[in-house]
């Protein structure tokens, strides 16, 4: 029900395709919106996009009486408090587009993990494209992006998104913790080979979204779920050309490889290949956080007992390695990969201190 104490008036489409009906239903009973209404492909047999559905659910948006537009897709599960913690963010951020799932292996993924470690309510979104499966706009926004969306060209609703807000200077953040869960159906523009996409920090009771948004530091380690390779990109130059191998980085800064692959072995039981990536962008994910929030490693085993410090850690393995080694092994193994991966940070840690 809408909340009278609040400036923040919520309308909302499902985008869906014909044959996945019955989930967008589910998906729209959920939300608990007044209005909210199905936007269907109009071209059911046209070739795999999200353009069409996401052009029809953001220009709904001219039809409502609302301040704010909330597009989700058909295949979400939403947090049992989810249109006051919806409001609850926006009135923090009322002209900014904003997410409210981060999918565990992007690189915004990794803003979201040190959001949860440093107490931050939100992280701007550095992926190349806008996450789109829950986003919510301004109603201006959301009309001028469903025009958008018509002559956008591609099949990707993502990356034409981040076009649009990008050109109009409009702030992109994402919503820490996350107010939906993907679920696993078929990816409505045919994106299956991407492997299983879960959020990086689901918080299936809501949130209350206190602290800041993130300042993201000059380096971001990240895992390559397509290829692998553990790398650092530069935040404020984020092309190929300028990314920088994460051993190579550590070793500048006073790692030694054989001390790396010693310990990865001696924790996970390899010295090469995916885990050892992993291990190496842990490591450098522990470092780049000492020396942007000094004093924030070190308090972290004590709080691995609070929900959300515990999931931002579990689905780190599973969002990186999900198409070198089973996701839902590794899901399985989150009691003996997390303490694994925040003695690898700890690590990390200690050698941005010099203790290394």
């Amino acid at each position: 029900m809408p909340d009278p104490l609040s400036p923040v008036v919520l309308s909302a489409s499902v985008m869906t395709h014909p044959r996945r009906g019955a989930s967008a239903r589910r998906v729209l009973d959920s939300l608990g919106i007044p209005g909210a209404a199905l936007a269907v492909d109009p071209e059911p047999g046209g070739p795999p996009s999200t353009l069409r559905a996401s052009c029809l659910a953001f220009s709904r948006a001219e039809r409502a009486e609302s301040t704010h537009h909330l597009v989700v897709q058909d295949d979400v599960r939403v947090c049992a408090d989810f249109p006051a913690s919806v409001r609850r963010m926006v009135e923090k951020h009322p002209r900014a587009a904003i997410a409210f799932f981060v999918e565990w292996g992007s690189r915004t993924a990794h803003l979201a993990r040190w959001a949860v470690f440093t107490g931050h309510g939100a992280v701007p979104v550095v992926n190349p494209y806008m996450p789109t499966l829950a986003l919510v706009l301004p109603r201006d926004l959301a009309v001028g992006m469903g025009r958008f969306m018509a002559s956008a060209g591609g099949r990707s609703d993502d990356r034409a998104a981040l076009r649009f807000l990008r050109a109009r200077g409009v702030p992109t953040l994402a919503a820490v913790p996350n107010l939906v869960e993907h679920e696993d159906s078929p990816s409505l523009k045919g994106n299956g080979d991407h492997g299983i996409r879960r959020s990086v920090c689901f918080a299936p009771t809501g949130a209350d979204f206190g602290g800041t948004v993130l300042d993201p530091p000059p380096l971001l380690p990240f895992l390559r779920w397509n290829t692998g390779s553990a790398v650092a990109i530069d935040t404020d130059h984020d092309v190929p050309e300028a990314h920088r191998p994460v051993l190579e980085v550590l070793k500048e800064w006073g790692a030694r490889p054989e001390w790396l692959r010693r310990d990865c072995a001696a924790h996970l039981g390899a010295d090469s290949g995916p885990l050892f990536a992993l291990w190496l962008t842990a490591v450098a994910l522990g470092a780049v956080q000492e020396r942007h929030w000094p004093g924030t490693v070190a308090p972290l085993r004590p709080r691995l007992d609070d929900p959300l410090v515990y999931t931002a850690l579990a689905t780190l393995a599973p969002g990186a390695l999900r198409l070198f080694l089973d996701p839902d092994r590794l899901v399985a193994r989150s009691d003996h990969l997390v303490p694994v991966l925040l003695t690898a940070m700890e690590h990390g840690a200690a050698l941005a201190g010099g203790r290394a």
